[in-house]
């Protein structure tokens, strides 16, 4: 019995990579925070505009707002984002609570040119003391969900562009709010 136990093993553990690989991309999860010497009141009027992120992001050339049916045959908010670089983002906007200060909104890879997929940020913005709090959390996977990515597509393609994207708006932002307009 222990031999043929072996032998089983021996034969299936050359497999074990392949079953390891074979679900695609894994989510990968981000975080990021800036802080902003403005009020809360102020940044949050900013971030909440979903039709205007080219007021305070450096890199976005302009933002379209519609209002269409969704999947599931709701009204829903969907802004088309034009980069400066020639990208386009395509997203839907999920929630965006006011009390709270959290904006909430997901990435549709159809219409969007970005290295990344299965995006759903959540931007918060928390007073403290005299500064703000920006913060935005996550996750996503990269745009080619196969087993084997094309270099462009990977993992590391896709979270350069979530950085890029990011670092860029949060310095951005900073700037806008803290600026006296």
């Amino acid at each position: 019995m222990k031999k043929l136990l072996g032998m089983i093993a021996i034969t299936l553990l050359p497999l074990a990579p392949l079953t390891a690989a074979a679900h695609g991309a894994a989510a990968l999860r981000f975080e990021k925070s800036v802080t902003i010497k403005a009020p809360a009141a102020k940044v949050w009027a900013l971030l909440k505009d979903f039709s205007n992120e080219q007021a305070w992001h450096s890199g976005v050339e302009s933002t379209k707002v519609e209002t269409k049916k969704d999947e599931n045959g709701d009204d829903a908010t969907y802004r088309t984002v034009k980069l400066k670089n020639g990208g386009t983002m395509y997203e839907k906007l999920r929630s965006a609570d006011d009390a709270g200060m959290r904006l909430k909104y997901e990435y549709v890879l159809e219409k969007s040119t970005l290295q990344f997929s299965n995006f759903y940020p959540t931007i918060s913005v928390t007073a403290n003391g005299g500064d703000t709090v920006v913060t935005v959390k996550g996750s996503y996977t990269r745009a080619d969900s196969s087993n084997i990515p094309k270099p462009e597509q990977n993992d590391d393609a896709a979270t350069k562009a979530i950085n890029e994207f990011f670092d860029t708006g949060f310095a951005s932002l900073k700037s806008v709010a803290e600026s006296g307009k």
